[in-house]
């Protein structure tokens, strides 16, 4: 078995700058994603629902592949949760993109928020 990986002070700073990166962009990412879904919740007449609705569609993804990850770690792979995850994802990108129809451009610069 090959020795673990050492990990240096350059590696160490090197992920720090992607994982804060990387929090940043999902922070972006989730704001503009959520200000879209939302706003054609309203649209569509979901009422005081329009404000948990986008962050119900995030979370469903987030635990979905959590729950994925877990049950592959633990041998029992189901992968219709990884599917669904990503109808889900898809979904998101769909509603966002949404927003803007029927400006091409805009419906571009929505879809690629999420």
């Amino acid at each position: 078995m090959a020795a673990p990986l050492q990990l240096t002070r350059t590696h160490r700073i090197l992920i720090g700058v992607v994982v804060s990166g990387a929090v940043i962009i999902a922070g972006i990412g989730f704001a503009g994603s959520y200000a879209a879904v939302r706003e054609l919740a309203i649209k569509k007449g979901f009422g005081s629902f329009s404000y948990v609705f986008p962050i119900g569609i995030d979370a469903g993804i987030c635990v979905l592949l959590a729950l994925d990850l877990l049950l592959t770690w633990i041998r029992i792979p189901f992968p219709l949760l990884r599917q669904t995850a990503w109808l889900l994802t898809a979904a998101t990108i769909a509603f966002n993109g949404a927003t803007a129809w029927p400006d091409p451009l805009g419906v571009g610069m929505h879809a690629v928020i999420p």
